[in-house]
């Protein structure tokens, strides 16, 4: 059962390590992902529930943005790191909608580069203010199969729509990119993924967080829905330099191929 919860937030666009900005308008995503790693965030807001079973709307986060985008320094703002700003329930709250609103309106986003980051095809919705803000649009996506999605992301928008949206966003003029993430091994095929994505202006590409707490809710599905992979799995578990090398050459060799740009491939330092 999901809880859904309205709270008041300190702040809505914070520092970041990875960025210079990131915006989370939701602590907490329903799409239920099992290889998300995000459940850190649990431990900093002292959160007792299963990641993947709660979401706490930050209403306040658009009023508190407009104070925020004028203080702080230039830079680059993502949406979102540890949540999908697109997940189910923001059809209903558009909270993400009005982080955008608040942006296009301010004297100040002159200041700023925009990037959203989402697996939903609910972002068409918004087309018109990405647009408005040049901001570029990545899907995130690691197999075409739906039937592997649904397993592994059960509430995401099945992997073909995310590439349709992907395509429509190019046409009203949006710069896309793809998010190869993560690489699954044995069940993602990087040269599918790339042929189908050739139309992006660039892709990442992200390895699989081999963490604990990520392992021990993937294995176990893992076990059960695809068994004949797991000996592959277990290879860049425990050999991870030489897999992770493998990765790395392929991503290349299909940059060229395909002629799409890798920005980069992100490894997981455990």
């Amino acid at each position: 059962m999901m809880k859904f919860k309205e709270i008041k937030c300190k702040s809505c666009m914070t520092k970041s390590k990875i960025t210079d900005y990131v915006i989370n308008p939701y602590t907490g995503c329903q799409h239920g992902c099992v290889y998300c790693y995000a459940d850190f965030i649990k431990k900093f807001q002292n959160i007792k529930e299963e990641w993947g079973k709660f979401v706490y709307a930050k209403t306040n986060c658009p009023e508190l943005l407009k104070g925020e985008m004028e203080k702080s320094k230039p830079g680059h703002i993502w949406m979102s790191s540890v949540c999908d700003c697109y997940m189910p329930v923001e059809g209903k709250l558009k909270l993400t909608r009005k982080v955008l609103q608040t942006i296009n309106k301010s004297p100040h986003k002159k200041k700023f580069t925009f990037e959203i980051l989402t697996k939903s095809a609910l972002v068409k919705r918004d087309f018109d203010l990405i647009k408005k803000l040049g901001a570029e649009l990545g899907m995130s996506i690691n197999s075409l199969d739906e039937n592997i999605s649904r397993v592994i992301e059960p509430l995401a928008s099945p992997p073909l729509e995310r590439i349709k949206t992907l395509k429509e966003a190019k046409k009203k003029g949006i710069k896309v990119f793809g998010f190869i993430s993560p690489v699954l091994p044995g069940i993602t095929n990087l040269e599918e993924l790339f042929k189908e994505l050739s139309f992006c202006s660039y892709v990442w590409v992200e390895l699989l967080n081999t963490k604990i707490s990520v392992l021990e809710k993937l294995m176990p599905l893992i076990e059960k829905k695809f068994p004949d992979k797991v000996r592959e799995f277990e290879r860049a578990i425990n050999y991870p330099e030489p897999y992770n090398k493998e990765v790395r050459e392929k991503a290349r060799e299909l940059e060229k191929k395909y002629k799409l740009e890798v920005k980069g491939v992100i490894v997981h330092n455990q």
